[in-house]
């Protein structure tokens, strides 16, 4: 069969919304057919043919709402978009390797990439409103994100995109954004210094570990269509300005379903060390039920590439290697970005929430290329809700009375 009609378990389960375990029981069953990879016969590839023919019938007879919903949650593709491919365990940047990428760009340079930018944005002095310098100097002792959501509505660029149009404008606006989102998450006065020398200069480690961190600047800079990046079409596709959609990235990415998953990775390291048995720790939350947060992702099958391109830049940790080596023999999993991100921040020893600010900063760079590529839609995202509360209520006619004739038995009342 050609290789162009057949699709990695990634690709295939995303198509039927389904989640890999899911797809292993199709094959199972005979209903869809898997073909040992060429370039590696331990990889198999599914049938694109098999999987139209099952996705049909699983449409078939279903409600358009039901269909709708199922991709909301890791599920077919909701919106277009030219920027970031996730595919194969592999994660591309308009059709460049992220893992390539990091070993060498800028967090600049992979803005322009992703932004599509003719010019460089960043060439000049930072167009940072002084008030906006004077803010972060005032909020030195702030949790990094409060900083830089506090930040952005003195941020100087208030102007709804709608009215602008001007896509230079918009890429120098965005720089500017960038630049101030990295003084704002360390506590610094903005600069025109690529931004891992800003940030390395900021937390005062060497040029290695700046290298470290410009590497987690690119790898982290778009994840597709993620949550916080919906957040920011779906404020971008209202017209409003770059400063709203960030605004509106940075609160999605504060969850602890999302960025804030970096703080439960930071509580695992402590009990880890704590308890001095990283297999003892993993088999005790398992058997309560517990979360293992920092490993496995729903869109990579044999682990996470950022966190198989960073991690190895990083010195030797016995604890970080152990819960690895634990969860890999227990569960089968392998590290993802949280646990690499942490991992970094423990490295280069810097203070705790540094990963979730180096997080802010470069995912920063993927929010403005969503929020630039929506504004060109022209169209409101405004899904529909599918109600599953009470049924109206049954309530007597209020309309009024005036002129009426009573009527008893079809015949008018006298009264």
């Amino acid at each position: 069969m050609a290789e162009h009609r057949l699709l990695n378990a990634e690709s295939a389960a995303a198509r039927l919304g389904v989640s890999r375990a899911t797809l292993y029981a199709y094959v199972s069953r005979g209903l869809v057919h898997a073909y040992p990879a060429p370039d590696d016969p331990r990889r198999r590839l599914y049938s694109a043919t098999d999987i139209r023919r099952l996705l049909g019938n699983k449409t078939r007879g279903r409600k358009a709402v039901d269909i709708a919903a199922a991709t909301l949650d890791y599920g077919l593709p909701a919106l277009a978009s030219g920027i970031t491919l996730i595919e194969g365990d592999r994660l591309f940047f308009r059709g460049r390797d992220a893992a390539r990428l990091a070993a060498n760009a800028s967090l600049e340079e992979t803005a322009r990439l992703l932004w599509d930018c003719s010019e460089d944005p960043f060439a000049g002095a930072p167009l940072v409103a002084p008030s906006a310098a004077s803010l972060i100097a005032s909020l030195a002792d702030a949790f990094p994100l409060d900083c830089c959501m506090a930040v952005l509505p003195v941020a100087g660029v208030g102007t709804a995109m709608t009215w602008q149009r001007d896509q230079r404008r918009l890429w120098h606006d965005g720089a500017m954004l960038l630049r101030l989102m990295a003084a704002a998450a360390t506590g610094t006065t903005p600069s025109d210094a690529p931004t891992h020398l800003h940030v390395a200069r900021a937390w005062g480690v060497d040029d290695r570990a700046a290298q470290a961190i410009r590497a987690a600047l690119v790898l982290c800079a778009d994840h597709e269509l993620n949550t916080s990046a919906f957040a920011v079409r779906v404020v971008a596709s209202t017209g409003a300005s770059l400063a709203a959609c960030v605004s509106a990235g940075l609160s999605a990415l504060s969850g602890p379903r999302h960025g804030g998953q970096t703080s439960l990775v930071e509580i695992l390291f402590e009990e880890s060390e704590r308890l001095g048995d990283a297999a003892r720790l993993v088999q005790e939350r398992l058997r309560r039920g517990d979360i293992l947060p920092g490993f496995g992702h729903p869109l990579y099958r044999n682990g996470d590439p950022r966190a198989l391109a960073l991690l190895p830049l990083l010195p030797p940790d016995p604890t970080r290697d152990a819960l690895r080596d634990a969860m890999d023999l227990i569960r089968g999993k392998q590290p993802n970005v949280d646990f690499a991100l942490v991992s970094l921040r423990r490295a280069l020893r810097l203070k705790p929430g540094s990963a979730l600010a180096l997080f802010a900063i470069s995912r920063t760079a993927g929010w403005i290329a969503h929020a630039l590529e929506e504004q060109t839609e022209d169209k409101l995202i405004r899904p529909r809700a599918r109600y599953t509360g009470p049924a109206p209520a049954a309530e007597p006619d209020q309309r009024p009375n005036v002129g009426s004739v009573p009527v008893e038995h079809g015949v008018p009342s006298l009264g």
